[in-house]
């Protein structure tokens, strides 16, 4: 009788869970203004997924073979703090892709990191899109991961024509896409002289699937680029691709639950150009970090359309000190 009462509140605890579960919506308009024309051709990009400041070089991740999911208090806004600091240090760039930026989660003890982010930088239109959003995770058990609310960032100095957020097709099984992020990229959109436009994409691509997941969300992502630079458009994309590009020579690793699947070469256009650092940009979350000893590899990184190029590309080596991810930074022309 017990047992049968526990697991029907079990199933009654799931049902509420799914049924509260947030719907990412196929496209939402995020902003949308009468922007002047941009006069530059010349654009820097920062791309950093600051792993919600609670992925420090001293932490490792239950899904991925640790124990944890939770950093202390004061870590956590040291970490946000000295995050701030780099962002502001680099406050030239053009734009700012960020990706999980909480703003309510258990995880991250409720700190609104988008706001502090946006008070580091004033001169930057700062904009936000949720892409995680449970209202409990149940996992690790003896202490559940709670409430998490988190999003992809958008900064940038010009203000966007329009920004969009368009949700990727989701095929991944219950109960895991309850509890996982319900993934997307925003694009932002800007009017150029020659009666063009640039489109500047931040994604965040799935990481805990077989593979068959990414290549369905790079499908349509293919699908989205393509007719924009068939239309004469110019288009960057940036972010945490939880993959690695076709030109990267490093061996795919994997630990728990993740492996960083090499995108096919021929997946995209041959005139397509995929631009990567030469330093790796994620550290695995199975331990805590070692230099030297710890698995790593690269999948934050660009991709751009045939009429752009890449001046410059650097990965700043910060040994995950604050995150699981280096950020990068690229210098990108456009082709006119």
């Amino acid at each position: 009788m017990i047992l049968s009462v526990a697991a029907l509140l079990l199933v009654m605890f799931f049902a509420i869970l799914f049924f509260m579960d947030f719907k990412s919506p196929k496209e939402l308009v995020i902003a949308q203004n009468d922007c002047d024309v941009l006069s530059d051709s010349v654009f820097n990009i920062l791309t950093w997924n600051i792993g919600y400041a609670g992925l420090d070089a001293s932490m490792d991740f239950f899904y991925e073979g640790g124990s944890r999911s939770q950093q202390s208090r004061e870590k956590t806004c040291e970490n946000l703090q000295k995050i701030c600091d780099f962002i502001k240090s680099n406050d030239t760039v053009d734009f700012i892709l960020l990706q999980e930026v909480d703003i309510n989660s258990k995880r991250s003890y409720n700190i609104n990191e988008f706001r502090e982010i946006q008070t580091a930088i004033p001169s930057f239109y700062s904009y936000f899109s949720i892409n995680y959003n449970t209202a409990f995770v149940p996992v690790p058990i003896k202490k559940p991961t709670g409430k998490i609310l988190s999003s992809l960032v958008f900064c940038t100095k010009n203000e966007v024509c329009s920004l969009k957020h368009f949700a990727y097709p989701n095929t991944m099984k219950l109960p895991s896409r309850t509890f996982l992020y319900d993934r997307c990229f925003i694009a932002a959109r800007y009017n150029l002289k020659n009666g063009k436009q640039l489109l500047v994409i931040n994604t965040h691509n799935s990481a805990f699937d077989s593979g068959k997941q990414r290549l369905e969300e790079l499908s349509f992502l293919k699908r989205f680029v393509t007719y924009e630079y068939n239309m004469g458009n110019y288009v960057i994309v940036g972010g945490d691709w939880n993959q690695v590009p076709p030109s990267c020579v490093e061996d795919v690793q994997a630990v728990k639950n993740f492996t960083a699947i090499k995108i096919p070469h021929d997946f995209f256009p041959d005139d397509w150009q995929w631009f990567a650092g030469n330093t790796p940009t994620n550290r695995y979350l199975d331990k805590p970090y070692t230099a030297g000893q710890s698995s790593t590899a690269t999948i934050d990184f660009f991709l751009a359309s045939p009429n752009v190029e890449c001046a410059n590309i650097k990965v700043v080596d910060l040994e995950f000190a604050n995150s699981d991810h280096n950020p990068v930074i690229a210098r990108f022309r456009l082709n006119r």
